[in-house]
């Protein structure tokens, strides 16, 4: 490319004088009547054999330009759709270069100085706009009902409409983030990941997730309010829990504490902690929990049914049992009598299950480990180096 082309399609200087006949022309009009008429030639064979005033080269791809005129010579962009394209593209450092006969890296500077330039403008024509309208942010926005008052929906429909919105949002944010728990563990506060991210050490991150988990309690209340004002708030909240809970139904009640404990899938939400602490250790070992490549499923043929294990390494032959207090009925808290209100169980019928389960991955090779969940609440990290250990050995 000629550099000192300010002129895209820069003309030949006239008058000009053709070198086969020694006649002087004054125009482009003059010039290309005396080659078709009087020479009989191709306008663009003249043009390579006495003229070639110019690069004909495309800008983008350096393949031969479209020929455009005998006084222009050729355009600097071949008929490839690719080239076209980008010559189109204003908005881009290509368009840039084309556009301006601009090396890159001058094209770049100029690409930065006029995306400042746009950004300013449109922060202060915006900003004008807030002005006259308070609401202008929410008209532009599909989540906001503001948006469909402006289509001519009713204030009614308009807030259903933006739910819909909010709930799609919601829906494909969860697949996401469900597609690759690992990735976005650091979204989450109750994962350790949240606070390494921030800055915080391992030891600092595993305190946060368990003041997370134990954010109410009577000792909370009475460092918050005071020994007597505590015991007060704390006592109200239990009751207004307890009448809540004994309004419902028996079959809401059962989902309630469903919900509460389990994330749909049948696990509970604080082990899948503990596991995601445990894994980091072992990166490199073939490992199954329910956020990490789902839980372990095995049959068992003799009694016909199915075991889920919580934390399996299959490259340890290591199976680590999370047992939640009250799904799996703790010693410490409740008898062999106590029928399970939910399960419709003793505890005694409960224990024997797992005892079943667990000899039965015992048979198969694996060493089975169990975490109560009030231990791990009460000591995380002393129960994280219990399981580490435990894989270890």
């Amino acid at each position: 490319m000629n550099a000192d082309a300010k002129k895209r399609y820069k003309d030949i200087e006239f008058p000009y004088t053709c070198p086969i006949s020694n006649r002087i022309f004054e125009s482009s009009q003059g010039l290309s009547c005396y080659v078709t008429k009087t020479l009989k030639m191709n306008h663009e064979e003249y043009y390579d054999t006495y003229i070639n005033h110019r690069d004909n080269s495309c800008f983008f791809c350096g393949s031969k330009g479209k020929f455009i005129s005998i006084s222009k010579g050729y355009r600097n962009l071949c008929e490839s759709q690719e080239c076209v394209k980008k010559s189109f593209n204003s908005h881009s450092v290509e368009g840039f270069m084309y556009r301006n006969m601009l090396s890159r890296e001058e094209a770049e500077v100029q690409f930065k100085i006029e995306n400042e330039r746009q950004l300013k403008e449109r922060i202060e024509s915006q900003n004008k706009l807030r002005k006259i309208d308070k609401n202008w942010d929410k008209k532009r926005s599909r989540n906001c009902k503001y948006f469909w008052i402006e289509k001519g929906y009713s204030e009614k429909n308009a807030i259903l409409k933006a739910k819909e919105v909010m709930d799609e949002i919601h829906l494909k944010t969860s697949i996401k983030l469900k597609s690759n728990p690992e990735k976005y563990a650091h979204k989450y506060p109750t994962k350790k990941e949240y606070y390494l991210k921030r800055g915080f050490s391992e030891e600092e991150a595993i305190e946060k997730i368990s003041e997370i988990q134990n954010r109410f309690s009577l000792q909370k209340c009475i460092e918050k309010y005071g020994k007597e004002d505590g015991k007060i708030v704390f006592e109200e909240r239990q009751r207004k829990w307890i009448e809540t809970i004994d309004s419902k139904t028996e079959e809401e009640k059962i989902e309630i504490n469903r919900k509460k404990l389990f994330n749909n899938g049948g696990y509970s939400k604080i082990s899948q902690n503990l596991f995601w602490s445990i894994y980091e250790n072992f990166k490199n070992n073939k490992i199954n929990f329910e956020e990490l490549n789902s839980e372990t499923i095995r049959y068992d043929k003799i009694n016909k049914r199915h075991y889920r294990f919580d934390y399996v390494d299959h490259s340890k032959k290591k199976c680590i049992e999370f047992n939640g207090d009250y799904w799996h009925c703790n010693p410490d808290k409740y008898n062999e009598s106590f029928i399970h209100p939910i399960l419709k169980v003793t505890s005694k019928e409960i224990w024997k299950k797992d005892i079943d389960k667990i000899n039965w991955f015992r048979k198969r090779g694996y060493e089975v480990f169990i975490v109560w969940e009030s231990e791990y609440r009460k000591n995380p990290k002393q129960t994280v180096e219990k399981c580490i250990k435990f894989i270890n050995e």
